[in-house]
């Protein structure tokens, strides 16, 4: 997984504490490092490491340029955390983990934020595909406009994955200004990711996670 952070790397070393991992939707012994997408909206980086304590660092290239890709990991759990912080929002995390040393990190963000949509709208099509056992790289770059939203892709290799009939649902959604209809997307595909990374598992894991600034207005993707 190629991750660069100028902050320590382990749960122990970032003073992150049992709860706060919990709360992120993990536990002590599975997250080594809990990454936050556009935490900083007026920063030029995209990923921000949580440090415990409400502190945040963000992710960076040893030339100090802001890190965009986390490449060669697989997707090992993805769920949604419900009602997170003072404004009750809604969340999605990723679980990654690399296929050499098993080390596992979080991503999470706003369910319906531009960047969830173009994550779904690219697993969807590795599912799609069954290929959600493969190594995948994500991709994530700030958009030009006010609000700075971060997008997103999923790839494998060199290949984007995009599922069509979800992204064409959701540009109908934003165009209709539909946000249940947005949310509804998104969770179904929650579910689904879900079923298949773990059979067992028929409903989607609902956790608790702290509240993650920088959920942008959805713009066209």
């Amino acid at each position: 997984m190629t991750i660069v952070s100028t902050a320590p790397t382990t749960t122990e070393e970032c003073g992150l504490s049992t709860e706060l991992v919990s709360e992120l939707g993990g536990s002590n012994a599975d997250v080594s490092m809990m990454i936050g997408v556009g935490l900083v909206k007026d920063s030029d980086a995209v990923y921000f490491q949580y440090m415990g304590d409400d502190r945040k660092s963000a992710l960076v290239k040893p030339s100090g340029n802001p890190l965009t890709r986390i490449g060669d990991v697989k997707l090992t759990g993805i769920s949604i955390a419900e009602e997170v912080g003072e404004y009750k929002s809604t969340k999605l995390n990723l679980f990654l983990t690399t296929p050499q040393t098993g080390t596992t990190v979080m991503l999470t963000a706003g369910l319906t934020t531009i960047w969830a949509q173009c994550i779904l709208t690219g697993l969807m099509d590795v599912f799609a595909k069954g290929q959600l056992t493969m190594s995948l790289t994500f991709d994530t770059w700030k958009g030009n406009s006010k609000m700075k939203p971060c997008f997103a892709a999923v790839r494998i290799g060199s290949q984007k994955m995009s599922d069509n009939g979800m992204y064409e649902a959701l540009r109908e959604a934003r165009s209709d200004k539909d946000g249940l209809r947005i949310e509804e997307l998104c969770r179904d595909a929650v579910a689904v990711i879900a079923h298949t990374i773990n059979p067992q598992e028929a409903e989607v894991v609902i956790e608790e996670a702290p509240q993650v600034e920088g959920d942008y207005e959805q713009d066209e993707f």
